[in-house]
This record gives C-alpha cells, sequence and structure tokens, in this order.
C-alpha cells in the first residue's frame, strides 16, 4: 500500500458536533486538507460564514474550513473519513461514503460507544480504524467549540497490527493533543463502554448530572453492578480490557454476580470510594445520551447498554442491569415515562432481586 503524505492526504469530517468541531479546529491548526460535511444547516452557514471559533487548553483560534452540508455536493476520492457523527447515524454515513473512499482508502469511528462491528459490516474490517477520543468537547453554539479537557486521542487497526497507516494517522491528529496508536483497540474501546454504560443511560433514566448520582450510595451501587455486567461480557468475547486513561484498571471495580445484590466488606468500600472521586472529579458531567434525548433526537442505547445485551446473549451471559437500563431509555423515547430520578430505585430493586 503506497501512503500518501499527511500534507497530500484529502480528509472528509463527517459531523461537526462537539467532538467533530475540536478534531476539524485541530486539524486545521495543523494544515490538514480538510472538508467539513454536516447535515445541520445552521452550523454549515456558520462555519461557512464565520469560520470555526474553538477555544482549547492552549488558546483560541477562528479557522476558516470548507463545509457542506450534503455529501454529494463535494467531490472525492478522500483517503481518510472521519465519523464524528451520533453512533445512530454511522452506519448510513457509511454506507453514502462508500463510493467517495480512494482504492485504499478508510474511516476513522469516532463514535461514543462501540460501533466498529456494524461499520466492519459494511465496509470490511480492512478498512476500519477505531479511535477514543479521551479529552472532552461541547459545542456552546453553532461552529463554536471547546475542549472542555484534557486527555488522548487512542486509535489502532482493528486487527491489532501497527501499519504505517496507523502511524501516520497518529501523527496527524497529534495536532489536535495527545495521540497514540494501540495493538489493543478493542480492549480500549470495551473499558471506555464499562464507564460509559455506568454513566450515560443512568443519566438520560434520572436526568441527573454524574455528581448526583453517584454522591447516592444505591448510584453507586448501580453503577458498579452495570459496570461488572459489561465486564463479564467482553471476557466471555475474549476482549482484553486496557486502563482506561492508560491508569484506571477496570477490573478493580468488578464485582461478582453475588457481591452485586448489596453486602460491605473491604473490597466495596474501596470499590466506592472510587466511584465518589469519579463522581466529584467529573459532577457536572451531563449525559450527552440525556441531552440527545431533550434535544428530540434518537438515543445511543443500542451502541452502549443495548450493544452490551446483544453481545451477552451470544455467549449466553445475562445482563439484567443494562437490559432493563436500556428498556427505560427505549420507553422515554416512546413518551411512556417520564425522565426521573424515581426511575433509580426501580434498578437498584432489580439489583438487590439478582
Amino acid at each position: 500500500m503506497t501512503l500518501r503524505t499527511s500534507e497530500r492526504q484529502r480528509l472528509l469530517l463527517m459531523g461537526c458536533g462537539g467532538v467533530g468541531g475540536v478534531i476539524a479546529g485541530g486539524l486545521l491548526r495543523g494544515g490538514h486538507d480538510l472538508v467539513i460535511v454536516t447535515r445541520n444547516e445552521e452550523i454549515c452557514q456558520a462555519l461557512n460564514t464565520d469560520g470555526l471559533r474553538i477555544t482549547t487548553p492552549e488558546g483560541e483560534w477562528n479557522l476558516p474550513v470548507d463545509t457542506f452540508q450534503y455529501l454529494d455536493e463535494v467531490e472525492g476520492p478522500f483517503d481518510a473519513v472521519y465519523l464524528a457523527m451520533k453512533g445512530t447515524d454511522v452506519e448510513q454515513a457509511v454506507r453514502d461514503v462508500k463510493g467517495i473512499l480512494a482504492p485504499e482508502g478508510y474511516v476513522v469511528t469516532f463514535q461514543n460507544g462501540v460501533v466498529e462491528d456494524r461499520v466492519s459490516a459494511i465496509l470490511g474490517r480492512e478498512r476500519v480504524i477505531g479511535a477514543l477520543v479521551g479529552w472532552g468537547a461541547t459545542m456552546h453554539a453553532p461552529g463554536v467549540y471547546e475542549m472542555t479537557s484534557r486527555g488522548e486521542i487512542v486509535v489502532g487497526e482493528l486487527d491489532g497490527r501497527l501499519t504505517a497507516r496507523v502511524q501516520q494517522l497518529r501523527a496527524m491528529l497529534g495536532s489536535i493533543g495527545p495521540a497514540t496508536v494501540s495493538d489493543n483497540i478493542y480492549g480500549v474501546l470495551w473499558s471506555k463502554l464499562t464507564l460509559n454504560c455506568a454513566t450515560s443511560a443512568t443519566g438520560a433514566v434520572t436526568g441527573q448530572l454524574l455528581g448526583e448520582m453517584l454522591q447516592r450510595n444505591a448510584g453507586r451501587r448501580l453503577a458498579l453492578a452495570i459496570f461488572s455486567e459489561v465486564v463479564d461480557v467482553a471476557e466471555a468475547h475474549g476482549i482484553s480490557l486496557e486502563p482506561v486513561g492508560g491508569t484506571l484498571d477496570v477490573h478493580r471495580l468488578y464485582l461478582p454476580p453475588e457481591r452485586r445484590a448489596g453486602g460491605w466488606g473491604f473490597d466495596l468500600v474501596f470499590k466506592h470510594a472510587i466511584m465518589l472521586v469519579v463522581g466529584s472529579k467529573f459532577r457536572r458531567l451531563k449525559s450527552s445520551m440525556l441531552q440527545s434525548i431533550e434535544r428530540g433526537r434518537r438515543a445511543e442505547i443500542d451502541f452502549l447498554n443495548g450493544y452490551v445485551v446483544e453481545r451477552g446473549r451470544e455467549k449466553a451471559v445475562p445482563t439484567p442491569v443494562n437490559a432493563a437500563l436500556a428498556a427505560l431509555v427505549r420507553e422515554i423515547e416512546a413518551g411512556e415515562r417520564a425522565i426521573s430520578p424515581t426511575n433509580l430505585k426501580e434498578l437498584v430493586h432489580l439489583v438487590k432481586r439478582d
């Protein structure tokens, strides 16, 4: 395979919400050849009129960028397509870009949840690179972005090979912030999935910030039960979980099935203490799934807790708490249930029964 140099690569970014905007800002600052396609008319107009405005811990920038609302307005081929839309839209986006990828082109998945299996089913595993974003991002207004916390991007080939193209990708993403390559990207993605499953959907059904949920013993107990079910499913599939952010060993929060219903002991005190620290550090974190529901958009439950339930079923691993949580989210989406902290009680009762 002959790779273009990073200066010559044509890049297409699909989606320009909070994460997509910060990615775009870093790539533009790095001088890369980038085109953006966003279905959001307000974002598209703002970017074309006022440029991309971004704030990071390093400073503020206003950057011009070519932005389009429809894919048929851009001319391929592109050497790489960065997928930064919600997981609910990713499969259609992949089908749309398939015809404008260069012969050796690939896509990079930046979703909140595990979408790589579905993307690979459309393009083939050899044309997909997985990515995990470790920093926070928000869009304050159309075209106005902020990197809200520091962190790194981790990328990796789905088969674990350390290829020239993934090394090139790491170097290019370095214009955004720290970037590393993993030879176990599924282990990285699933470790983040354990935390996302324990926080995103719970925030969506309760309407609470992360700090509010984890202040309560019931919230921490529920999070540990959800978390532990995800670990069970990952291990059943032979996925070796990586430390989150390179530091937090997810196994330190694991509870075996017989300990999830309650009781105490030094190990539980330790795990609850970790959850309190997490809740304090990210106390103002509002669930992205909650934000989607509030905006009338589909929740990414099928790529988080729902995905865990599906993969657990394949290996006959029980996931009752994740299944119940996914069901609550779907009821809220259907207008059959209100978002309320009282939903937490229903889930905690399920944990106690099991």
